[in-house]
């Protein structure tokens, strides 16, 4: 009697809010079903109607309420040890809330203008004038609900202002090029010809211990310190550019191929940028040519060549047994830009800038800014600009520096920077729509291309437009297959993964080199390869999404099938492989790259692991924790396991409604260690802990210094009626929810492609788009097309 005093007088006193009271039908449902759970601090499952209140204008209380309604209309509450529910209270309750909740989203949105993200903006110079600028300086943006693409986390403040005035200063200066043409280098060399600063034989002293002469070059065995710089290229102090590369090789002393890998950029005082350049087979006894093309970022950069996992030796080369690469004629050749460079005839046309004039500058704008702006201009538009090149003329500028002055104008405006869509009153009045619930073609232009592209519309979409014939189901269907097929959708492939799978957080933690020793840079590389080509098969070939999450099949190559115990995969170069029927592996949870990501580089937290999955795969994230968990320390005392310590964490009544959510999923990739290794034991550094057979880690041949820990215990409640258990029956299990599955997957792709939250009102068309795609087996690609062809793609 008590309890329903009390949750009168806080129902009662909630606020009016342009929403109203509390309507009747939730009163008497909260009355009825959930005070006795939910009163105060104490409650369970992190909801409490205390101090909830009734604003949903307040986004934490809307999320609150909506967790309640999920709550409810799962089962999940009332308790099923509780009254039977009246059906036809708790579908009133569900509606009744529902349109609240909605109502108050839809008070609450406000249109943010969405401005181009350093990733876009990049590809939008690019193909703006089409030619490749490396632009350098843009910050990092800020990711809201998990992307860089929504509007409402990419502000403008007066210093990123400034950093845009530096990078039109970079692209111009790309696309008109040097004023001169750069002399072309062809440096022809061997590392034996390498001399140091005083003219010396660089590797001289050296030969017999690190290095073996030979007739045509150098065998070189390092892995490690390995000073093979090309130092006699650095002296040329070549202009920054992109090279071509080709050197002469072959692999000694081994059956199987040899792995070299080469640095360019500052390699030799290591105090400026340096970037790997690639990974390359080298065979066993024939000769063979390696050729790379890579740009050096800045002026005076080389290169660096040396193995990747042989054994060093510092004082026997010329009898050392172990495999090396022999290295023998060098070709440097560069910068290879063509000079003037096309983007500038592009800008220009015909006009000779000797004795261009403002008639000239006037044109040029005029048919650069539609482009730029990505929709048609007003006669006026050009005004402006045309007025800056006047009065640059007029203090002393030459014809292409005060166009320069107005083109970093354009290039630093809102209508340039932002992805600008009409409103309803401009829906109607440039496209004559009878209905206002769709955006222009010229809209749905630029929103199609920065979703699969991330840069503007190219001239068939433009040119489709301007025909009024984009909005076709079937022209659509044929544009969003010719985008996906395009190599620009790498830029889908590479964006979207890397936040929906936090592949860009690949690097936040890194491995204790004290237990992981074979952690290293081709690892890394790979992990990421893996992920990327298997999302482009599935989205290629229009798979179920449930492989997502269960295939029998992945893509390796030999550094990461050794990773994984997969045998006669040899070479760094990835293939599609089939796995063994008994392989754990398959789908993107049990892929290096996301099982590195869901650890701290230490240890593994089945917590981590299964909150992950709760976002990113099933989309049902679990609430924060309540605000008086964080001071409460679960007592662990006498606990020995991580199942154990997890087990009394959950005696806690506010724990235990979460936990039960998020410790069975985590505990199914509780068999994976900390970079995407199988183990049967933990690893640790307890002196006292057994040894591990083997003294010096596979590739890396760092020593080993950790110790065999305890038993990894990986059971889940999913094992306890299946022929299969552990993990391979766990990614049964969640492969068996296509629904969730593609939901989820649904969600993230409008947000990353609208550039806005979805919310709650947004319910409907993702069950439409999920029911649409079930017709076609869950297909990824197909997922896309539902997408792009819903109403919510296609609406302001």
């Amino acid at each position: 009697m008590r309890a329903l005093m009390v949750v009168v007088s806080i129902l009662s006193a909630l606020p009016t809010t342009t929403i109203g009271q509390v309507p009747t039908a939730i009163d008497q449902f909260i009355r009825t079903h959930c005070v006795d759970c939910h009163l105060d601090r104490d409650s369970t499952g992190g909801i409490q109607f205390d101090d909830l209140g009734f604003d949903l204008n307040k986004q934490e209380i809307a999320r609150r309420w909506i967790l309640i309604h999920d709550r409810v209309a799962t089962g999940e509450m009332p308790p099923a040890n509780t009254d039977q529910l009246d059906a036809a209270a708790t579908t009133s309750f569900l509606k009744t809330l529902g349109r609240e909740i909605q109502a108050a989203e839809k008070n609450r949105s406000d249109v943010v203008l969405r401005r181009l993200n350093r990733h876009e903006y990049q590809n939008t110079v690019r193909d703006l004038f089409q030619t490749n600028v490396l632009v350098n300086g843009l910050p990092e943006d800020t990711s809201t609900d998990g992307y860089d693409t929504v509007g409402e986390g990419l502000a403008m403040s007066a210093e990123a202002m400034q950093t845009y005035l530096d990078t039109a200063d970079q692209v111009l200066d790309a696309v008109f090029g040097p004023p001169t043409k750069p002399s072309h280098i062809r440096h022809e060399t061997n590392l034996l010809d390498q001399v140091d600063w005083k003219g010396r034989p660089q590797l001289e002293n050296q030969i017999g211990k690190m290095f073996r002469r030979t007739e045509k070059g150098l065998v070189i065995f390092q892995s490690n310190y390995c000073p093979t710089n090309l130092v006699n290229f650095s002296r040329l102090r070549a202009p920054a550019g992109t090279y071509r590369g080709t050197l002469q090789v072959r692999a000694i002393q081994s059956d199987q191929p040899v792995t070299l890998r080469i640095y360019g950029g500052d390699t030799i005082v290591n105090r400026r940028e340096q970037h790997l350049v690639g990974y390359f087979d080298v065979p066993p006894n024939e000769w063979t040519t390696i050729e790379f093309v890579d740009r050096l970022v800045e002026d005076g950069g080389t290169f660096l060549p040396k193995c990747y996992g042989t054994r060093d030796t510092r004082n026997n080369a010329n009898t050392y047994p172990e495999p090396g690469i022999e290295i023998g004629d060098i070709l440097i050749e560069g910068p290879l830009e063509k000079w003037p460079p096309p983007s500038r005839a592009k800008l220009l046309g015909n006009i000779n800038t000797e004795i261009a004039d403002t008639t000239d500058a006037e044109r040029i704008l005029t048919e650069f800014l539609p482009r730029a702006f990505r929709r048609p201009i007003q006669s006026d538009e050009p005004l402006p600009y045309i007025k800056l090149f006047n009065e640059a003329t007029e203090a002393g500028r030459d014809f292409e520096s005060a166009l320069r002055v107005s083109l970093k104008a354009v290039l630093c405006s809102p209508e340039f920077l932002f992805l600008e869509e009409a409103g309803p009153a401009q829906i109607s009045l440039q496209e004559k729509l009878p209905q206002l619930g769709i955006i222009p073609q010229r809209d749905l232009a630029t929103r199609l291309s920065y979703f699969l592209w991330s840069t503007m519309p190219d001239e068939e979409l433009m040119h489709l437009v301007e025909q009024g014939q984009l909005r076709s189901p079937e022209t659509l269907h044929q544009q969003v297959e010719r985008m996906l097929e395009s190599p620009k959708a790498t830029a889908f492939t590479e964006n979207f993964t890397g936040q929906w799978l936090d592949l860009r957080d690949i690097d936040f933690t890194e491995p204790d080199p004290n237990l992981y020793p074979e952690y290293d840079e081709l690892l890394r590389i790979s992990m990421m390869q893996e992920t990327k080509l298997f999302f482009e098969h599935l989205l290629k070939n229009d798979l179920p999404v449930t492989r997502f999450v269960d295939s029998d099949f992945t893509f390796l190559n030999h550094r990461l099938a050794s990773h994984y115990g997969i045998e006669g995969v040899l070479g760094q170069e990835f293939r599609h492989v089939r796995l063994p029927v008994d392989s754990p592996r398959g789908g993107l949870l049990t892929q290096a790259s996301i099982l590195k990501i869901t650890a701290n580089g230490t240890y593994t937290s089945p917590v981590l692991r299964g909150v992950w999955i709760l976002n990113n795969i099933l989309g049902t994230p679990t609430p924060p924790p309540p605000d008086n968990v964080g001071s409460v320390e679960p007592d662990i005392r006498g606990a020995s396991t991580i199942r154990e310590q997890l087990a009394q964490h959950q005696d806690l009544e506010t724990c235990a409604a979460c936990h039960s959510k998020i410790d069975p999923l985590g505990f199914g990739l509780e068999s994976f260690d900390p970079i995407g290794g199988l183990r049967t034991h933990y690893r640790t550094t307890a002196q006292e802990a057994q040894r591990p057979k083997i003294k010096q880690a596979a590739f890396t041949n760092a020593w080993v210094r950790y110790r065999i820990g305890s038993p990894v215990d990986s059971l889940t409640p999913f094992d306890e009626d299946s022929e299969y258990k552990g993990v391979r029956n766990f990614k049964q299990h969640l492969a068996s929810q296509p629904d969730q599955i593609a939901r989820n997957l649904a969600r993230h792709l409008l947000t990353y492609a609208l550039g806005r939250k979805i919310g709650f009102a947004d319910r409907a068309a993702v069950e439409t788009i999920v029911q649409k795609t079930s017709q076609y087996d869950y297909g990824f690609r197909s997922l896309i097309h539902q997408i792009v062809k819903s109403p919510t793609f296609q609406k302001p």
